[in-house]
């Protein structure tokens, strides 16, 4: 019998839309404006999820910020051979952050993040040439961040946060086997990971800020999903993978290190920087187990990654035109982690090129206001995946806006 190959991304499709992975960075409006850099900021409680040691320097007692997002991604593929081609029909998807964060005493901080940094919908038609790979998918996951700072002098500062990720999943996609197209639909409910995220922070004069961080691997696992088969000839239901009726995997998180620094050129302007390495290596192969504890039926579906660390370097620039109004502009470049050879598309991945801008509108009552937009542009590449039988051209892109609150109490 024909194998199926079952490839699931469990939490994700991109950093800022597809990314170089499925991780989406997308926890804070004036994070994302100033083209992701994070590892210094320090405006308010959303700093948590990039560098935990950030807290201790929020200028606040308490302090709350909430936000979201909207992505549009749109991904186009075309065999340059038989001139076959394809385009997503994806949906909006809507990342959301909600940080908070208290001061029980002036160097001590602790607070509590809850963020979605895996999650997004895909939709390729159901007749496209690699239906039998996915046809929809569909992931939402959140993060659930307690996290303790503290600053031992007024320049230094290190913190720790511990990471619980609980997520849905749903893909959908099309086999063809002996002229029957059989539709297959798996869904999780329960997915979920722990790790942990640690960082400093230096902040020697009052214009320089030096920052540290690390998120620890993670292993999301998806245990006991439900299958659901439809269109199945009788012949085929007695037989594997076609008479089972759950599922499990697990799909391994990078493990990621930013160093980032920021300096005020002028009293005015504040320039940003980051360098972020991703631990993609680990992502070597995907293991789906289909299973049926009734008539003790065991499939394992095995779909090879073999992806590749990667670098993304962020710039951002902050301009301070009133007391009341803050400009910014952002730019970061994503080398794409997957090899060619292993190109698959649930996760559509390439080189992205992110281009952002933002405002933010600042209030005496020490309310904030910030809003965001950004177009990412993937550089377009030529895959042609063996195991899948799969090649052509790729072209991506991707519009982002977001709209984010926060409060700081003195």
């Amino acid at each position: 019998m024909r194998k199926i190959i079952l490839t699931i991304a469990m939490f994700g499709l991109a950093s800022s839309a597809f990314a170089g992975g499925y991780r989406v960075a997308l926890q804070g409006v004036r994070q994302a404006a100033l083209g992701g850099t994070s590892a210094t900021q320090t405006h308010d409680a959303s700093v948590a999820f990039y560098n935990p040691a950030g807290l201790a320097f929020v200028k606040s007692k308490l302090s709350i910020a909430v936000g979201g997002f909207g992505v549009k991604t749109d991904v186009k593929w075309q065999d340059v051979t038989t001139m076959q081609k394809a385009e997503t029909d994806n949906k909006l998807s809507t990342p959301m952050y909600l940080a908070v964060s208290y001061k029980p005493i002036d160097d001590l901080a602790i607070g509590v993040s809850v963020t979605t940094p895996f999650g997004s919908s895909v939709t390729w038609p159901n007749d496209w040439q690699n239906k039998s790979n996915i046809t929809h998918i569909d992931l939402k996951a959140f993060n659930i961040q307690p996290t303790i700072a503290y600053k031992f002098t007024d320049w230094f500062s290190v913190g720790v946060g511990f990471i619980y990720t609980q997520g849905t999943a749903k893909l959908e996609k099309v086999q063809t086997v002996a002229g029957n197209n059989i539709n297959l639909k798996l869904v999780d409910k329960n997915a979920h990971g722990l790790g942990f995220n640690f960082g400093a922070m230096f902040k020697p004069t009052d214009k320089l800020g030096i920052g540290l961080a690390y998120r620890s691997n993670v292993d999301a696992k998806a245990n006991n999903g439900d299958i659901t088969w439809s269109n199945l000839p009788s012949g085929l239901a007695s037989s594997a993978p076609f008479n089972t009726d759950k599922w499990n995997t697990v799909l391994p998180l990078p493990s990621e290190f930013t160093f980032g620094a920021s300096y005020k050129v002028l009293p005015q302007l504040e320039l940003f920087g980051d360098i972020v390495w991703q631990n993609w290596t680990r992502y070597k192969s995907l293991d789906i187990n289909l299973y049926n504890d009734a008539s003790n039926t065991f499939y394992t579906s095995s779909s090879q990654k073999s992806w590749k660390d990667n670098t993304i370097v962020r710039f951002g620039a902050e301009y301070t035109f009133s007391n009341f109004i803050v400009g910014r502009l952002g730019y970061y470049h994503d080398q794409s982690p997957v090899p060619s050879a292993y190109w698959s598309s649930e996760t559509p991945s390439a080189n992205l090129n992110s281009f952002s801008a933002g405002l933010g509108f600042r209030f005496n009552s020490g309310l904030n206001l910030d809003f965001f937009g950004s177009y990412v542009k993937g550089e377009e590449r030529h895959i042609d995946n063996l195991e899948q039988n799969f090649q052509g051209d790729i072209k991506l892109r991707a519009i982002n806006f977001g709209v984010g609150v926060s409060y700081n109490l003195k």
